[in-house]
């Protein structure tokens, strides 16, 4: 895995990443997934764009690339194993990359051995990786009998075939307490990740989870501060995926992320009165800006 180094310049920016509309998210499976995960039950898959065919993919990428987008995230439904089905997309990948500028950021899931080198083999710029760091987690949220172990295994997999690894930790995603976040934070600090997304539990309607409370913003605090600790030259940053809730952006702020995904306008302005540098950035979150700029 290639170092993306956090430099003194960079601690004294943050960054306000923008990824619409010039990078869109794609799903291979449509809206199809083998899973019904409490927090999400296929909801996050109705606001992608349907590419459940190779030859889709592939031309909605081509059309991309001629409007001069900057990438596309790959996503899609899991099978009952636990992963997106990429097997079958993998020399489309491949042809992708080979016939654009586009950056590739690849959401996997819990992938085996064998696709982890095929997604390398292919090119993919960077893989985002939810990392779960609670074995009861795993078990009663996402509904796979699998282990802490399992997810370390496929982060190893990837960080060795593929150029970038991001783990993204969801804060909360267990109905909206904490179990197993710091645990994450400390498995991706042993993998020496050089970017690391938190997201927030957002309590959806038609999931399990429609009805709880997320996690409390001294919680958010809390574990971004862990992992700051932790990780001093990590890029950290608060994704996508979250509450828009100002009083979260604020305190990731205090924590000492990096940068914020479509932050609100007191966090820029808090952000400014911090003495940061401002930069916005026309890019998903997990793409280092030396390869997406």
């Amino acid at each position: 895995m290639k170092e993306y180094e956090t430099t003194a310049d960079n601690k004294n920016n943050f960054y306000a990443f923008y990824p619409k509309p010039l990078f869109p998210s794609l799903s291979i499976t449509a809206k199809a997934c083998a899973m019904h995960c409490k927090h999400c039950n296929r909801h996050y898959l109705e606001h992608m764009i349907p590419c459940s065919d190779p030859a889709t993919f592939y031309r909605k990428c081509l059309e991309f690339d001629k409007k001069g987008y900057k990438g596309v995230l790959v996503s899609g439904g899991y099978n009952e194993k636990g992963w997106v089905p990429l097997e079958g997309f993998v020399d489309t990948l491949a042809r992708i990359k080979g016939d654009t500028k586009l950056v590739i950021n690849v959401h996997c899931g819990l992938v085996p051995e064998g696709l982890a080198r095929s997604l390398g083999r292919a090119g993919v710029d960077v893989v985002s990786f939810d990392l779960i760091g609670d074995d009861e987690t795993i078990r009663e949220v996402i509904g796979l009998d699998k282990s802490v172990d399992d997810y370390v295994s496929t982060l190893d997999y990837l960080i060795e075939n593929v150029s970038y690894v991001v783990p993204h930790i969801t804060i909360g995603l267990h109905g909206g307490r904490l179990k197993g976040e710091k645990k994450a934070v400390e498995i991706a600090c042993s993998r020496k990740v050089s970017t690391l997304v938190f997201l927030v539990l957002i309590p959806t309607g038609g999931t399990a989870y429609e009805a709880v409370s997320p996690p409390s913003a001294d919680e958010v605090e809390g574990v971004i501060s862990y992992a700051r600790s932790k990780m001093e030259e990590t890029n950290i940053f608060l994704g996508c995926m979250r509450p828009r809730q100002t009083e979260y952006e604020l305190r990731a702020l205090k924590a000492g992320v990096n940068g914020i995904v479509v932050p609100k306008k007191e966090t820029l302005e808090a952000a400014r009165n911090m003495g940061l540098k401002l930069q916005k950035i026309d890019l998903c979150c997990a793409v280092p800006m030396e390869i997406g700029g």
